[in-house]
């Protein structure tokens, strides 16, 4: 086998290993979020999900895909994204001041859920918007590596972090600072919070979609573009749940 054969399989022995551990740790927390999202979509109230830098990739993977639901709400506008500068998101997520702006423009209110991820869960933004929505009335579900963010040191102005304002807290069980496969030599490489978001993302998307079957209402989930005759259809479904369409 050459090294780079050894390699690659090993890293995808670390992969499988973390996401049964995910599989086998975090159900109670996924199914706890899966069923208020459902409770909100009954209510005619509102999924929203936020991330900056890397993190907005997950909430990009609930949002408007093929098998996805239509009742889901990306807080991610431009800023929070890598696509402009790769350290604007960055110091923007430590910017307190600004989860009151997202806060207004999203129009975030009781009854609603919101999905703040955040690897670390110490920066002064999701934080804020966590304590925000809590005190509002809304449902928060943190997304976070909760041994990391127990642990380490906060930059928002409370001392606290992520998990001190979230009702639901699901662990992505990855490595302290995310990146977990060891090239040697204390060089740590294959961050797996998007993997393992992902897979999170897709799960409470069937979970909710199957609670909301089982009560004889209309499953919003968008088809492939690509397949005939769908366009209309997820135009429709955009009409009906995504704002500003």
């Amino acid at each position: 086998m050459s090294p780079s054969n050894t390699l690659f399989s090993a890293y995808e022995l670390q992969i499988n290993t973390l996401l049964k551990h995910f599989q086998d740790t975090q159900f109670e927390a996924i199914e706890k979020a899966s069923d208020k999202i459902a409770e909100a979509y009954v209510a005619h109230k509102r999924f929203l999900v936020f991330g900056s830098g890397h993190s907005h990739m997950i909430a990009e993977e609930f949002y408007a895909r093929a098998g996805g639901l239509a009742n889901v709400t990306p807080m991610i506008p431009n800023e929070l994204n890598l696509s402009d500068h790769p350290l604007k998101s960055t110091r923007i997520e430590r910017n307190k001041d600004m989860a009151k702006v997202y806060f207004e423009l999203y129009h975030l209110e009781a009854g609603d859920v919101i999905m703040i991820c955040s690897n670390s869960g110490r920066n002064a933004l999701p934080v804020e918007l966590a304590k925000m929505s809590q005190e509002t009335g809304l449902t928060v579900i943190a997304f976070v590596n909760d041994k990391q963010t127990k642990s380490i040191i906060s930059r928002h102005p409370s001392g606290k972090n992520l998990d001190a304002y979230s009702d639901i807290i699901i662990d992505n069980c990855g490595a302290y600072g995310d990146a977990g496969f060891d090239l040697g030599e204390g060089l740590m490489m294959g961050s797996s919070s998007t993997i393992i978001g992902a897979f999170m993302a897709e799960s409470i998307s069937i979970l909710v979609a199957s609670k909301i079957k089982a009560l004889g209402l209309e499953v919003p989930v968008f088809r492939s573009s690509n397949l005939d005759g769908a366009d209309a259809y997820n135009e429709d479904l955009m009409k009906r749940y995504i704002r500003n369409f």
